[in-house]
């Protein structure tokens, strides 16, 4: 069984303006994976973070999310570990609100909540799938550009609904530096 498998995932993210890494642990504590920033130095430093990989050791990728260039709408892609498509998440605009998507396989999640201050949860057609939940971190953490989430996934999920979430997850950080970076 993958690490990543796990019900509970705490992402202990840090970020500089080259950088979004995360460590990945379970609820023990207990590293599971790690996530690094793809991209050349030059093009994160001009346009920031494009392509985030989760590793479950080390040289062993399980998903890849990618920002796909589009107009009009956030748009990204996760890849499972072999290059193949897994899911997409495209951000829509709502009248006076953000609404974002999972598409995976054809299966439509939706996430809702406060989805930039990452307390939301992802729903499928079965009801609430996973939670994010933001955690402090402390005032040291919070000033070298390190924070904590908690993503909490239902028992029933298979492994590439459990992925795609992830992605997901992911996905929304890229999404939300680089509205940070475009304000």
């Amino acid at each position: 069984m993958s690490s990543l498998m796990n019900d509970v995932l705490v992402f202990q993210q840090t970020t500089n303006f080259v950088r979004n890494d995360f460590a990945i642990m379970d609820d023990q504590g207990t590293q599971v994976g790690h996530v690094e920033t793809g991209g050349s130095t030059l093009g994160r430093m001009l346009v920031g973070s494009r392509e985030l990989t989760v590793f479950e050791g080390p040289e062993r990728p399980a998903i890849r999310v990618k920002d796909t260039y589009s107009f009009g709408r956030e748009r990204m892609e996760i890849l499972d570990a072999g290059g193949g498509h897994l899911a997409s998440l495209v951000k829509r605009l709502a009248l006076f609100k953000t609404r974002i998507t999972l598409d995976l396989q054809g299966e439509e999640l939706e996430l809702t909540g406060n989805i930039w201050g990452f307390e939301f949860q992802v729903n499928g057609q079965g009801g609430a799938m996973a939670w994010v939940s933001r955690e402090w971190s402390g005032v040291g953490n919070a000033f070298f550009g390190k924070s904590t989430y908690v993503l909490r996934l239902a028992e029933h999920l298979t492994a590439p609904q459990r992925l795609a979430i992830i992605g997901a997850v992911l996905s929304l950080d890229l999404i939300r530096e680089k509205q940070k970076r475009n304000s």
